[in-house]
């Protein structure tokens, strides 16, 4: 684990933080994405592990985009003040979800994996 702490470290433009809120927020719809679970021994589950690690392989980045861009599409019809549960900018919103759909569609290559460091 310590691993990927220095990973964020040494490589904070291949990360995007999403707020605990925000994820709360959308995290119904990211129970529909296969993920594996490597806190058990790569279980393949749907979801995240709110608690642990998820990654996000190949065969789940083409739904996690549809996912992703249908919110993308949505927050986009925002006002510039978005008010959800929390409070946020509507363009580090709109930021986010796109970094997301960049990252993933490095997935989709096969080459890179999506990994979710839980809070």
């Amino acid at each position: 684990m310590a691993g990927i702490y220095r990973y964020i470290a040494c490589n904070s433009e291949n990360v995007v933080q999403i707020h605990d809120d925000m994820f709360g927020y959308i995290q119904d719809s990211l129970n529909w994405i296969e993920t594996l679970n490597p806190d058990k021994q790569n279980e393949s589950m749907l979801g995240f592990n709110y608690y642990g690690r998820s990654i996000i392989e190949k065969n789940g980045a083409e739904k996690f985009i549809k996912i992703i861009k249908a919110w993308y599409l949505m927050f986009k019809e925002a006002p510039d003040d978005l008010i959800l549960t929390g409070r946020y900018v509507w363009s580090e919103v709109l930021n986010l979800l796109n970094r997301l759909i960049d990252f993933s569609k490095m997935v989709e290559t096969g080459a890179y994996l999506l990994i979710y460091i839980g809070i």
